[in-house]
């Protein structure tokens, strides 16, 4: 019994290390070339394996995506689950969360060439739509409409500052993109810790302000 056990767990652990292999060769091929320009013989050769070793542990090229953007969302979404927790009230929690987005994407660089990439896919529709909801952002959503209903927010402010940093988010992927794959590394990068701190802060005083004249 406990040698079936075994050879069980030997098995699991073999299929998730070739899963992991699996992506990691179809992502970095997917982030180089475009979604739509790897077939999955491309990614068997590059793995070394057959097709039909493929299609064992994906059903489709779709499929295999889907859980490639899973992976890197469940990585991302850790580290905004560390800043909700570490952060004592709105802006250290909002700082928090853009500086775990500006590191995702400058120690990785090649998240923001796969992002762009799945842009550029999904514009085409053709990945289904629960694959494209913008969970980090939802996240966002719900953290500043529970500080609206416990008061600490005008009515209606949550969704002003969710656009605006929601905004800030693509805008520091996009630089990011930019910066290492259009100027080689070389303009340098628009972002650091100091400009979103910055950035943070006026746009919290900026909504603060707005709706205070608003009350008058």
């Amino acid at each position: 019994m406990k040698s079936n056990e075994h050879t069980k767990t030997d098995k699991q652990t073999r299929e998730r290390r070739m899963r992991s292999i699996i992506k990691k060769a179809a992502f970095s091929l997917m982030a180089e070339k475009g979604i739509d320009q790897v077939s999955m013989r491309e990614i068997a050769e590059k793995v070394k394996v057959t097709k039909p070793v493929l299609y064992y542990y994906f059903k489709n090229k779709e499929d295999l995506c889907q859980s490639i953007v899973e992976e890197h969302e469940q990585r991302f979404l850790v580290l905004m689950d560390e800043a909700y927790a570490k952060g004592h009230g709105l802006e250290e929690v909002l700082n928090l969360l853009l500086k775990a987005h500006l590191d995702f994407f400058r120690k990785e660089p090649i998240n923001s060439k796969f992002v762009m990439q799945m842009i550029a896919y999904t514009l085409n529709k053709k990945f289904p739509a629960e694959t494209r909801r913008p969970t980090a952002e939802k996240l966002l959503a719900d953290y500043l409409r529970q500080k609206e209903q416990t008061q600490r927010l005008y009515p209606g402010a949550a969704r002003d500052i969710g656009i605006l940093v929601s905004a800030l988010f693509f805008e520091v992927m996009l630089n990011s993109y930019v910066d290492t794959y259009v100027y080689d590394g070389k303009r340098g990068t628009d972002y650091d810790e100091g400009q979103i701190t910055r950035l943070i802060k006026i746009i919290l005083l900026g909504i603060n302000k707005y709706y205070e004249e608003q009350g008058k």
